[in-house]
């Protein structure tokens, strides 16, 4: 029972995508075709879901996919001093915490960020896309618009990813993400990782016909396992010399 309503569900979140969400996908995929084709790059920030493993490194997709992450760990640990640390302005260090992460990456002016945040709310996540248009590197956000509209914003702005990324893909998923109804138990099978990587590759490939459209042919990954390791070292050399 369980397994045919997971089929029927993600069936249906999968068919959503592609039937309402097509202009925001081409416009997403021309805006990744338009950078590549000008020297630009494209990066992957993913929160906690599958896409930072599924967009890099894999066979059949571009060899320009980067990710970008960031953190900051301080290990100072005073037994000495009890109590709560000092009160410090979370929002004004995540401020700065942002500001540092772009400044030690390689993204640029004109470069595509893919954003994917399922909840769309948080407030990393929001100030990488506001900082980012400062910057005027490209923001691609990947959600779930009934997740994003029924949650409160946790950006000082109030705003979600939605209010500031330059172009918005839902990915069609439903509030709390689980989509199958569990007898006496919460609902399972989240919807949120498939439909974000069907939502990434849908945009790679538009992005890669349009490129092709201007006559730029990116480098694609072939599967180790059918060419070995020489031939993806040719590629990357091909790559490293062509940036695309």
């Amino acid at each position: 029972m369980y397994l045919d309503n997971y089929f029927e569900a993600m069936a249906k979140v999968l068919a959503a995508i592609r039937d309402t969400q097509r202009s925001a996908i081409e416009a997403a995929g021309e805006a990744v075709a338009q950078s590549l084709a000008n020297g630009g790059a494209l990066s992957v920030m993913d929160t906690g879901h599958m896409m930072r493993h599924e967009a890099l490194c894999r066979a059949g997709g571009m060899m320009v996919v980067a990710p970008f992450a960031y953190d900051l760990t301080v290990d100072n640990a005073m037994e000495q001093r009890a109590g709560a640390p000092p009160a410090i302005d979370k929002d004004e260090l995540e401020k700065r915490k942002v500001a540092l992460a772009l400044d030690a990456s390689n993204l640029r002016r004109g470069d595509v960020l893919v954003i994917n945040s399922n909840s769309g709310r948080t407030s990393n996540v929001i100030e990488v896309a506001v900082q980012c248009a400062q910057r005027g590197i490209i923001t691609i956000a990947i959600s779930s618009e009934q997740q994003m509209r029924q949650c409160a914003a946790a950006h000082p702005s109030g705003k979600k990813l939605f209010d500031v990324a330059d172009i918005c893909v839902d990915n069609c998923g439903p509030f709390g993400d689980a989509m199958v109804a569990v007898e006496n138990n919460e609902k399972m099978c989240p919807a949120s990782g498939l439909a974000g990587c069907y939502a990434f590759w849908a945009i790679h490939a538009e992005a890669v016909g349009r490129l092709q459209a201007m006559g730029v042919n990116p480098t694609i990954y072939r599967s180790v396992h059918v060419s070995g390791h020489e031939f993806i070292d040719a590629q990357r050399k091909g790559f490293l010399e062509r940036g695309v």
